[in-house]
C-alpha cells in the first residue's frame, strides 16, 4: 500500500487534543473524515506525536497508507483544507516509502514554549503565549539549560500517573532560549529530544520560569533531577503556550524536503 506523509499546522484551541474521540472534535478525527471523503476509503492517520487539548502545531508530521495512489497532491491538499474549517491545515504532502511510519520512524521531536514577560498583556497573543508579569532573569535560566541535556531520569518532570509501566528515562539533545526580535518580552524556549514524557516540556519550562523569577531559590535543575520527585519541580504551565515545531527522521530525508517545500507555497 502506498505511504503518504502530510505536514500540518493547527490551532489547538479548537480541538480536544490530537487523538480521535467519539463525541469531541479532534485533529485526527477532522483529518481522517476529510481524507476519507476524498479517497472514498477508510483511513487511519498516525502522528509523529500526540498533542493535548490546547497545544498547537507548526510542523506536525502525520502518515497514512492508501489503496489508491494520490496523483495530484496540490488538489489533494486543497480538498482537505476546504473541509477542515481552517483550524487545521495541510501545508505540504508527498508520497513515502511503504515502510515509513510517522511515529515509529521518528528519531527526534522539537517543541517550543512561548512566554510573554511584560507588565501589560497583548490581546492578540491570548491563548498563544503564557503571560508572566513579574521579571524573569534569562541569564539565570540560561545557566540551568545544560543540566537538562543528555539521557537521564526525568521523573521530576512528569505526572506520577504518567510513569506507570513507563521508563522515566528520556534524552534531550538540545534546549535554548530565543528572544523575539519583533516583540520585547516574547521568549521562546525550544526543546529537542528523542521523546518526551506526558507534560514533560510544560513542567520543565514552568520550573525554569519559577527559578528565573525567584520563586524557586533553594534548588536548581540538577538538584530537582536528582531528587526524582515531581513535588520538587515547578508548576505545569498551561497547554496554550506549547507548540509542536518539528519531527526528525534519520532514515527518511524526504521529510526534511517536505519542511523545505512548505516555505515556498506561492509559485508564479
Amino acid at each position: 500500500m502506498p505511504g503518504n506523509a502530510l505536514l500540518l499546522e493547527y490551532d489547538g484551541s479548537f480541538f480536544h487534543g490530537f487523538q480521535r474521540q467519539k463525541s469531541l472534535n479532534s485533529v485526527q478525527g477532522s483529518l481522517e473524515k476529510a481524507i476519507q471523503t476524498i479517497l472514498q476509503e477508510k483511513i487511519i492517520i498516525h502522528p509523529a506525536g500526540r498533542t493535548d487539548t490546547g497545544v498547537h502545531a507548526r510542523g506536525m508530521i502525520v502518515g497514512f497508507h492508501t489503496e489508491k495512489k494520490i496523483e495530484n497532491y496540490h488538489r489533494f491538499i486543497m480538498g482537505i483544507n476546504s473541509m477542515t474549517g481552517g483550524k487545521v491545515a495541510v501545508i505540504a504532502a508527498r508520497e513515502m516509502n511503504e515502510k515509513f511510519h510517522a511515529r515509529f520512524s521518528c528519531s527526534g521531536r522539537e517543541y517550543e514554549y512561548h512566554i510573554l514577560n511584560s507588565v501589560y498583556p497583548h490581546p492578540l497573543l491570548e491563548k498563544r503565549v503564557y503571560w508572566v508579569k513579574k521579571p524573569v532573569s534569562l541569564d539565570i535560566i540560561r545557566n540551568e539549560l545544560n543540566f537538562l541535556k543528555g539521557k537521564m531520569d526525568f521523573s521530576s518532570f512528569s505526572k506520577k500517573t504518567a510513569l506507570l509501566n513507563k521508563s522515566p528515562q528520556r534524552q534531550i539533545t538540545d534546549v535554548e532560549i530565543i528572544e523575539s526580535p519583533e516583540l520585547a518580552g516574547l521568549i521562546k524556549i525550544r526543546v529537542k529530544g528523542t521523546g518526551f514524557l506526558h507534560n514533560m516540556v510544560r513542567i520543565i519550562v514552568g520550573t525554569l520560569i519559577d527559578i528565573g523569577r525567584g520563586k524557586i531559590k533553594d534548588r536548581n535543575i540538577l538538584n530537582i533531577l536528582n531528587e526524582k520527585d515531581r513535588r520538587k519541580a515547578g508548576v505545569t504551565l498551561p497547554p496554550y503556550g506549547l507548540y509542536f515545531i518539528r519531527a526528525y527522521y534519520e532514515n527518511f530525508p524526504e521529510i526534511a524536503e517536505l519542511y523545505k517545500s512548505s516555505a515556498n507555497l506561492v509559485k508564479s
